[in-house]
């Protein structure tokens, strides 16, 4: 789940330009396996971006519905 519109148009189209080419072995990697069908690049609504809770400082109440639905008990 991608939330970055531009992250997901490069994985789709899998054009490299000058401004891209720093990101080129993961790249080819992410491009490679989506085209195999190993995964599935779809986007995401910022807001809704359960990865936040593992990388963003989130609200109590955020944070608590996050870990909930990525499955983390306490």
């Amino acid at each position: 789940m991608i939330d970055n519109q531009g992250a997901l148009e490069l994985i789709r189209s899998g054009q490299i330009n000058d401004r891209t080419k720093h990101i080129d072995t993961k790249f080819q990697h992410i491009c490679n396996q989506e085209a195999a069908g190993d995964i599935k690049s779809e986007h995401v609504v910022t807001k809704d971006q359960l990865a936040d809770v593992m990388t963003k400082s989130l609200g109590s109440e955020k944070y608590l519905s996050f870990r909930e639905k990525i499955g983390v008990r306490m």
